[in-house]
């Protein structure tokens, strides 16, 4: 395990979305935008001690945004890996189908902090379904659709970097009644928003969680 110092780390993530036109799609001005990562550069330094952060998965941070902030399929159009850009299937169903499972509390306002992600390595060839378990089992807390798709925008080579990272599903939401779990990896040469089923295991999918949310600081 290591110590994250979160405001440098923010910097970077902060830019990326910036190069991204992450902020055009939140309908922020640049200025509007930076003075929000500094409130949650604020609150993340307050939930360790000395402005330190222990990380124990493989992506310190990420920036999520609420629910209906961002339209998913053009923050998929701004993911790029292998030269390709992202995409939106999940017939019969839509993103708006999927919402967070009970247990999960978002944080107020706009943008909010994930904080210590795990993209699910050991957990890959494990369904969703007992992934939600181990993930609860370990005070953890499973990614919703929207947290996959903010973390696919800032960390792209998690969708082709399989020594370090692996394709993702996002266990904390569902659509009530359905048996469906949002998941992103690369398929037919694209970034790919899809779904899988809960009970079924693949060699490169692992349910990501992280180890809390924290919201702006106002």
């Amino acid at each position: 395990m290591s110590l994250l110092q979160p405001s440098a780390c923010l910097e970077r993530q902060a830019k990326t979305l910036l190069d991204n036109g992450f902020h055009e799609l939140c309908r922020f001005g640049e200025e509007d935008f930076l003075s929000r990562v500094q409130r949650l550069a604020s609150s993340s330094g307050s939930a360790g001690d000395a402005g330190e952060i222990p990380v124990s998965g493989n992506v310190p941070l990420c920036i999520a945004f609420r629910p209906g902030l961002v339209n998913l399929a053009s923050a998929m159009a701004r993911i790029e890996a292998k030269s390709a850009t992202g995409v939106v299937e999940m017939t019969p169903l839509s993103p708006d189908a999927f919402q967070a499972i009970d247990g999960i509390q978002l944080p107020e306002g706009e943008l909010y902090l994930l904080l210590d992600i795990d993209t699910g390595r050991d957990l890959l060839n494990v369904s969703p379904e007992d992934s939600l378990a181990i993930i609860r089992q370990r005070g953890r807390t499973p990614l919703t659709m929207g947290e996959g798709v903010a973390l696919a925008m800032q960390h792209p080579e998690l969708l082709a970097d399989k020594k370090n990272f692996n394709c993702i599903q996002m266990a904390g939401s569902r659509k009530p009644g359905d048996q469906r779990v949002p998941s992103i990896w690369f398929s037919k040469g694209r970034p790919r928003l899809g779904w899988c089923w809960d009970r079924n295991i693949h060699t490169w999918l692992g349910s990501a969680s992280a180890a809390l949310r924290v919201g702006e600081q106002l």
